[in-house]
């Protein structure tokens, strides 16, 4: 193999590392639709979901870097590929806690379709009962995640992706025209129980988190010391980039070696400190 002229090939031009890139990723898709999305549970439809993913898979090469696709709200997926750089053949860990529905808006879903697995937690037993038809190789958690162990009212949405359990939040969705869809009592549960009973590993790719104001106390109930993503990302619509060190999230991760790397929108993006990275 003569390395000179393959790195001639992907370095010297950048459209020349951006057609390899994007063939890379398509071959990798490709190769992970069976096993990803085939599931006995259900061998007829997850068949036909199968044959959708390797369609999308080849479909996108006709249309090149434009075909670069985000299933995130707000294209926080590109973002995390964007800090993470992880290899394309890299199969990778991810845990998401407010996950929401597997595909849709899901920060996590570009790295499904890849191969990467992970841990999905959801307060919504209706939604978590999908991931086990449209994402069977993740591991599905309904439960409501906080440092506190006192039994708390989750409140669902019609808009399902609005649920919470913030009074002020709740008040301020009703003020806005959103109906409640159901209440329920939830008895909360740390997210350092729930890693360890999932057997998740020690370090890990990425941590998302988005749980309509109860951020902060999600990653008070994880243990950090323990758990050591290489990138955490956590929304904090209070965040004042120009005051950081008066948000207690901003104090938290910086106290646990985390590095502000960026506020984009209503999220923050730490990265893990003096951890050896993927080469």
């Amino acid at each position: 193999m003569n390395l000179p002229i393959i790195k001639k090939l992907l370095y010297e031009k950048a459209i020349n590392r951006a057609f390899f890139t994007i063939w890379g990723i398509a071959i990798q898709e490709f190769k992970m639709s069976f096993t990803q999305f085939f599931t006995f549970r259900s061998p007829i439809l997850s068949f036909l979901r199968v044959l959708k993913y390797l369609f999308l898979s080849l479909n996108r090469l006709s249309f090149g870097r434009s075909a670069r696709l985000s299933y995130a709200f707000k294209g926080e997926d590109r973002l995390i590929e964007s800090i993470l750089k992880p290899r394309i053949t890299k199969t990778g860990f991810y845990v998401e806690v407010g996950c929401n529905h597997p595909t849709f808006i899901s920060n996590s879903f570009l790295f499904y379709r890849r191969g990467w697995r992970g841990i999905c937690i959801d307060a919504n037993e209706r939604l978590i009962a999908k991931y086990q038809y449209q994402r069977p190789k993740d591991k599905a958690v309904c439960a409501f995640v906080s440092n506190s162990l006192l039994p708390v009212e989750f409140v669902e949405f019609t808009n399902d992706v609005l649920s919470s359990s913030d009074k002020a939040y709740i008040q301020q969705c009703l003020q806005q025209g959103n109906r409640i869809a159901s209440k329920k009592i939830m008895q909360p549960r740390s997210l350092t129980e729930i890693l360890d009973e999932q057997q998740c590993p020690k370090n890990f790719d990425f941590l998302s988190i988005d749980v309509e104001e109860h951020d902060y106390q999600v990653l008070l109930s994880l243990d950090l010391e323990r758990y050591q993503p290489r990138l955490i990302i956590v929304e904090a619509e209070d965040f004042n980039p120009e005051k950081p060190e008066q948000h207690p999230i901003f104090n938290l991760l910086k106290s646990n070696n985390y590095r502000l790397e960026g506020y984009i929108l209503t999220n923050l993006y730490f990265t893990k400190l003096n951890q050896q990275k993927e080469v």
